[in-house]
């Protein structure tokens, strides 16, 4: 990639405003894009009351377009990804000229490709997930026969995925199973996928000097595992199978304790679960966890559980885990088996039904009670991170493969 290229970047939800996975990977990406001399303009959802229409944060000029009260209406956020967009994105289009657009989002990416024309600028998506398939199973999960969202964005949000990947000179995907999934749904989009597996911040993750004094900062119990996961607390993130194994791990590891960080709509139904099977004592819902406090979660756990149900596009959170030094363990969903089974076979449940989850915790525990075993097996951990997912490495990735749409383009100016 030349120096100083101009990018634009299109969320509709993004960092510091809102927390998850592909708001992680676009803004890590962005940072390390300006970090190398680039400059990118970010075009996202205001999610928040009170945040301005333009600001710097971390080198990227955010642009905020929509209004904080849109979340409280039924597919609010969606119409303004539709709509609110579309006078930002004009209006940059026609005061910048961008030599690469990277979208992450399909709402405010179609909203774009319906206000500005195709340009000699490659347009490079990031496809972490089908929102259309994801709605489907998110309004299976809540027992309605035709669930609003569903009903009023499913159709919707089909046809914005097909217009957005065929507009796309490229499509990146993160995992063979983002690869699979786009393949299964929308087979034409084939020939554009390269595969870009993202990365963790090895800084700001990494191994405890003192996991016992972590431990009591934390309020943690100092004797007994830790078994931690961050999660959003609805069913595909498996959850409730997790607390139905734990129950029985607890059995011959009394001393364990549960960790679940996160929000959602099931967090009533889950306390009414560990109430249910008498774990009130050992399991502990942490709620939100504010970004500077996460990596002190991940380091003071002896064991990082992943039990999804369904659609595990990449796996941020074991990343996350394995650069901070602790063992990850996953059900065999998505892009788990990818980035465990190298490191260890044993790190993946055979699956993702309470019995497994059992199982392979109570082998992985029964490894980790070995103290030689499981140092060696954390600094394993550690240094798996560093060699394989380290974000230099995707953004080398990414700029060749900026660099090559271009010239296939005809180049697009600076």
């Amino acid at each position: 990639m030349k120096p100083s290229l101009n990018i634009l970047c299109i969320n509709q939800f993004f960092i510091p405003d809102s927390l998850g996975g592909v708001e992680r990977v676009a803004h890590e990406t962005m940072t390390r894009l300006v970090a190398r001399g680039h400059r990118v303009d970010l075009v996202g959802q205001r999610t928040r009351g009170g945040t301005p229409d333009t600001e710097v944060i971390d080198g990227i000029t955010m642009y905020r377009y929509g209004r904080a009260e849109s979340s409280r209406r039924p597919g609010g956020r969606t119409r303004d990804a539709l709509r609110a967009s579309r006078p930002l994105l004009a209006e940059l289009a026609r005061s910048n000229r961008y030599d690469v657009v990277l979208p992450h989002h399909y709402f405010p990416y179609y909203a774009y490709l319906r206000t500005v024309e195709a340009s000699p600028a490659p347009e490079i998506m990031t496809f972490h997930a089908s929102y259309w398939q994801e709605l489907r199973l998110e309004g299976a999960e809540r027992k309605l026969a035709k669930p609003l969202e569903s009903l009023l964005f499913g159709r919707m949000a089909r046809r914005t995925e097909v217009a957005c990947l065929q507009r796309a000179d490229r499509v990146v995907v993160l995992s063979d199973f983002s690869a699979d999934q786009l393949d299964s749904y929308y087979a034409f989009a084939r020939p554009k996928v390269v595969k870009i597996p993202g990365g963790v911040d090895l800084e700001r993750f990494h191994p405890a000097d003192d996991r016992a004094a972590l431990k009591r900062e934390l309020g943690l119990p100092s004797s007994g595992p830790v078994l931690f996961t961050a999660r959003r607390l609805v069913p595909r993130m498996g959850l409730s199978n997790l607390v139905t194994a734990f129950a029985e791990v607890h059995r011959s590891w009394p001393d364990a304790t549960l960790v679940i960080a996160g929000r959602g709509w099931l967090e009533s139904e889950l306390r009414a679960q560990v109430a249910s099977l008498g774990l009130s004592e050992s399991v502990t819902f942490t709620g939100f966890v504010p970004e500077e406090s996460l990596p002190l979660y991940y380091r003071a756990a002896d064991l990082f559980v992943l039990p999804s149900a369904a659609f595990e596009g990449f796996g941020m959170v074991t990343l996350e885990a394995l650069a901070s030094g602790t063992p990850a363990i996953g059900t065999p969903v998505g892009a788990t088996p990818e980035l465990l089974k190298p490191l260890a076979p044993q790190l993946v449940f055979a699956g993702a039904d309470p019995a497994a989850l059992r199982r392979g915790m109570c082998s992985v525990l029964e490894w980790l009670s070995n103290e030689k075993a499981a140092s060696e097996l954390r600094t394993r951990c550690r240094r798996y991170a560093e060699e394989r997912y380290g974000w230099d490495r995707a953004i080398d990735a990414l700029e060749s493969l900026v660099d090559e749409t271009i010239a296939e383009k005809g180049g697009a100016g600076g």
